[in-house]
This record gives structure tokens, sequence and C-alpha cells, in this order.
């Protein structure tokens, strides 16, 4: 995919994975959440259309239910419950994978977390790098989504 113009009202700039986001309103579809990352940007030209200052949203806030920068519109966050095992529990106990999550020892071997979070891209790559030393209990539809990613990977090789 080449590039396309795109046009944005700058708002609020964030870091996740050693990336930064400008979030903005694009009045191209009328969002006021729009993300670009800054070192996508080709090119930067100023504008004559006025500025449109932010709408309601408070950027403190904004990202308190997500793992990432992508939040799907009309999503709730869910309960997820996973288990971990081996070597995985440690790290998982010491570094949380969200502000929400609880832990609980089921054995010496395995870890019962629990968070609450919108699912979304950056979450499901997040489920992918621990597939081996995890089992997803909840939501069936989390568990339906990483089973069709790992089989299509598995289909391309």
């Amino acid at each position: 995919m080449g590039p396309y113009p795109s046009h944005i009202h700058p708002y609020y700039l964030k870091q996740y994975n050693n990336r930064w986001f400008v979030f903005g309103f694009n009045p191209d579809v009328n969002k006021a959440d729009w993300n670009l990352a800054l070192d996508r940007i080709i090119s930067i030209t100023e504008t004559s259309q006025k500025y449109i200052e932010s709408p309601q949203i408070d950027w403190s806030e904004y990202f308190e239910d997500i793992i990432g920068v992508t939040k799907p519109t009309d999503q709730i966050p869910e309960e997820i419950t996973l288990i971990f095992s081996g070597k995985t529990c440690n790290y998982i106990e010491s570094k949380p994978i969200h502000g929400s999550q609880k832990s609980y020892w089921i054995d010496d071997k395995k870890l019962k977390v629990t968070l609450n979070i919108i699912i979304n891209y950056e979450f499901e790559r997040l489920i992918l790098s621990y597939s081996d030393s995890l089992t997803i209990l909840s939501p069936i539809k989390l568990k339906n989504i990483i089973k069709k990613r790992l089989q299509n990977a598995l289909d391309s090789v």
C-alpha cells in the first residue's frame, strides 16, 4: 500500500512499543480518535483549514481499557481469563499485561490471570507471543480469533 494523503487536527501524542503515534480528528472520515504513526509520515503540509478543537475525549483515560493504541469502536471491556504455565508465570506476575490484571496461582507451575479490557489487534499479537505457554479460558470469541490466526499461519507454510 502506497502513501495516501490524510488530514489530521492533532490532539495527543502516545508512545507504544517503541513507536510514537499522534491522535486527532480526521475530517475526511469524521473520526475524532484517528491515529498515525509518526515514523510513517512522509511529509507534512500546513492547511488553510481552521483548526478543529478536541471533542470531549479524556485522553488521560482513553487508553485505560486497551493494550496499545487501537481502540475498536462500539466495543466495551470484557473479562478475559487466561492460564499461563511454566517459566512464563513468574514473568507475567512480575510484569503484568495490563493494570486490570488479577493473578491467582493454581499450583507452582500454573498462573490464572483475569483482565478486563477491550480485545484489539495489539492484545491479539501479545497473546500470540505466549502461545506455547498459554491457555485461553474465556471469552470464546478470543479463543476463536487466536485459533484462526494460528491456523492461517500454519496454512501459509
